[in-house]
């Protein structure tokens, strides 16, 4: 049967980590292996992982390098499925049908990676938005930001293998820089059912501007276009990014 390796990411999240966990234990689809990067949490979050009556093969590693960039590669390492997806402390799946429909998607379609639609949440998970799937992929659309949300894509061992590791000299947005070099090899498989629910109030969602120059760096790294056309999508990344960070209030408090 196809393995599918689920990667958390943890760092005191003693108030969130516990439904992650039951979020992967309550997936149908059996063959799951649950690795749990910790990076030396100071609070209860490892007790908890340790005590968690997880129904999945498990093991949790603690991280000996620095930072979250340099935490997904660690993840990545330990990885030995078919299949890898990342879930971290905080997020969960939409339902517990999730990764069966993931593998069968895989199995019909020989995709070598997929990004699926997500819903995202604020703090208090009054405010949530369905973010569909495009109606068809355009490389184009890394232009104006990620248009992939990282918990829900999924990666074959066959197109990590040609990627590589994340870089870990980006404090932000590595996830663009990793999406941008898998895009380049093949195209990301459309699914059209949501994966997970994303929280909003993450560190990259709140560092709207440190967030906007490092996609404006890496879009010329990658994207190489005329002065005049620069300025228009900085322009209109700019003005994404006020807004974004206009709604950093609202979606702290609700």
């Amino acid at each position: 049967m196809t393995l599918c390796d689920v990667i958390t990411i943890t760092r005191n999240a003693e108030s969130n980590i516990y439904q992650t966990l039951k979020s992967v234990s309550e997936q149908e689809y059996s063959q799951i292996n649950h690795i749990i990067v910790d990076g030396q949490s100071t609070d209860f979050t490892v007790k908890i992982i340790d005590s968690f009556p997880h129904n999945k093969t498990f093991k949790i590693y603690t991280q000996k390098s620095i930072g979250i960039t340099a935490a997904f590669n660690e993840g990545l390492r330990y990885v030995t499925g078919d299949l890898v997806v990342f879930l971290n402390a905080g997020d969960l799946f939409v339902n517990s049908q999730v990764i069966a429909q993931v593998v069968e998607s895989y199995k019909n379609n020989k995709w070598l990676w997929a990004s699926g639609e997500t819903i995202s949440l604020s703090r208090r998970k009054y405010l949530k938005r369905y973010i569909k799937q495009y109606y068809q992929w355009q490389q184009e659309l890394f232009l104006y930001g990620n248009p992939i949300c990282h918990q829900s894509t999924i990666f074959s061992q066959a197109i990590l293998s040609q990627v590589g590791l994340y870089d870990e000299q980006l404090y932000l947005e590595a996830d663009y820089d990793f999406n941008v070099r898998a895009s380049l090899i093949s195209q990301p498989y459309l699914l059209r059912f949501p994966i997970s629910y994303y929280d909003t109030t993450g560190i990259s969602s709140i560092k709207v501007f440190q967030s906007y120059i490092t996609q404006r760096r890496l879009r010329k790294k990658y994207f190489p276009l005329t002065d005049n056309q620069n300025l228009i999508i900085d322009t209109i990344c700019f003005i994404k990014a006020i807004k974004r960070f206009l709604l950093i209030p609202i979606k702290l408090y609700l």
